[in-house]
This record gives C-alpha cells, sequence and structure tokens, in this order.
C-alpha cells in the first residue's frame, strides 16, 4: 500500500521518535502524579509500576526502532505498543487509558459520542474499583500507525524474501556447476 511520508527511514524514525518523546512525557507523568499522591498503598503501586512499565516500554520500543540495523524485531515490538494503545476503557470500576505520544480517539463517554486530538502528550488512567464513569474509545492514531507499521514489515519481508530467492538461486547455479 506505501503509506509513507517520504521514505520508509524518515517514516520509521518519525515513529520512532513519537514513542521515545511520548514515553519520556509519559515517564514524567507518572513521576508528577506519585509526587502529588500522599500515601501510596498497594493498589496505588500497582497503578504506578504499570504506567512506569507502559512508558518504558514505549521508550525501549521507539529507540530499537530508530537504532537496530534489522528493523523487522523493533517493528513488531512498535505495533505491540500500538496494540496497547489501541483501547481505552472504563466500566464497572475498572479501566485503562494509555497514550504515548498522540492519539486521536473517537468514542463513547457515558451516554455522549466523543472525539478528542492530542499531539505529542501522553496520558495514563488505570482504575481499580472506583467509580469512574462509563466510556470506551478507540485510538484512530494508534490504529494509523499499525497500518503503516505493518505495511512496512510486509515490505521488508518481501525484500527479504526476494534475497532468499536470489540466494537459493545462485547456489543452485553453484551446484550445477561442480
Amino acid at each position: 500500500m506505501r503509506l509513507r511520508l517520504k521514505s520508509t527511514i524518515l517514516t520509521l524514525q518519525i515513529i520512532s521518535w513519537l514513542q521515545i518523546v511520548g514515553g519520556v512525557t509519559g515517564l514524567g507523568l507518572v513521576a508528577y502524579l506519585m509526587l502529588q499522591t500522599g500515601t501510596i498503598n498497594g493498589a496505588a503501586l500497582l497503578i504506578f509500576l504499570t504506567g512506569l512499565g507502559l512508558f518504558s516500554y514505549s521508550i525501549y520500543s521507539g529507540k530499537r526502532l530508530l537504532t537496530d540495523a534489522e528493523k523487522g524485531t523493533a517493528i513488531i515490538l512498535s505495533i505491540i505498543n500500538q496494540i496497547i494503545q489501541l483501547f481505552q476503557w472504563s466500566m464497572l470500576g475498572y479501566g485503562l487509558s494509555y497514550s504515548s505520544g498522540a492519539e486521536i480517539t473517537l468514542g463513547v463517554e457515558g451516554l455522549t459520542f466523543k472525539f478528542s486530538f492530542s499531539a505529542i502528550v501522553s496520558t495514563f488512567k488505570m482504575a481499580l474499583n472506583s467509580d469512574d464513569e462509563f466510556f470506551i474509545k478507540i485510538n484512530l492514531a494508534a490504529v494509523l500507525l499499525i497500518i503503516v507499521l505493518v505495511d512496512i514489515l510486509k515490505e521488508l519481508k518481501n525484500k527479504n524474501g526476494e534475497q532468499e530467492t536470489v540466494k537459493q538461486e545462485i547456489q543452485t547455479d553453484e551446484l550445477k556447476a561442480d
């Protein structure tokens, strides 16, 4: 499909920096929330550790996407990072809302339809046994990034498949010559 800005390399660099900057701002958000919390009990500690883990993973996958010579594993890590950001929800006292870098959300909050957009901003909200209002949203930015990353991964696999075919043909020609 070739969903690229200018080139595959530039597109991967932009996605990697989006994940890194989103992860760093998210770590800052979690640190701020920890400082604002008076007493940290077991549930609050679980929430903070989950946030730290998710934003650290975003930084890790962005760094791998930026620095790895073989991009296949890094792209898979980035796709997983985007899948985690795909749905935001809160119901029956539990919920998770996480985005790192950018979000364009579309969904239902209470009884109303909501649309929101934010760039270079990270969000994290985890509810355990609370009385938050019902909402379910889909992050369209994550959907777009998943589509682009899967397209690039398919392109890389096709290139690798062609290289393997050429290698096999060369080996077959060498065997015939012997």
